[in-house]
């Protein structure tokens, strides 16, 4: 279990890099944010779709209700985080992926994040908050470095 430093590093590291890639995404021409098979567009509300979530089991456990996680297939569930934002603009995802950050930083730094643990989907092991954060960091990373190769800036 990580602790309360590496806890609040892990906040700070996460933070940047959901910057880094809306900073990225904000500068992409409207071409490459175009829909599209896995494209940016796509990619951001993926990641909007899940930190929302993360945000939203996070609040419950807090508050003393057991979350009920959604069921099925990965791919499924970001099928329909796709469909769900495809007619929200790359400004509008930006803000909600951002204000979702800042709301799940300020949650896990106010609390103990080691105590929070919630099952991302029906049938998936129980991530704790603290353990979670640095590896939605990696995930958030690993999207944009895979993305850049498609839509290098320049």
């Amino acid at each position: 279990m990580a602790d309360r430093y590496s806890t609040v590093n892990d906040i700070e590291r996460l933070t940047n890099t959901v910057e880094d890639f809306c900073g990225w995404i904000e500068l992409l021409p409207s071409e490459s944010t175009a829909a599209q098979e896995w494209g940016p567009r796509e990619v951001l509300a993926h990641l909007v779709f899940w930190h929302e979530h993360y945000l939203s089991q996070s609040k419950a456990i807090l508050s003393g209700r057991m979350p009920d996680p959604p069921a099925g297939r990965f791919a499924d569930m970001n099928a329909k985080a796709v469909e769900k934002f495809q007619n929200l603009s790359i400004p509008l995802l930006t803000i909600r992926f951002r204000t979702a950050n800042r709301r799940l930083s300020l949650l896990a730094s106010g609390h103990n994040a080691g105590e929070i643990a919630f099952s991302i989907k029906q049938g998936s092991k129980r991530w704790r908050l603290s353990d979670l954060i640095p590896a939605v960091e990696a995930h958030i990373r690993n999207h944009k470095m895979k993305l850049i190769k498609k839509h290098p800036l320049g």
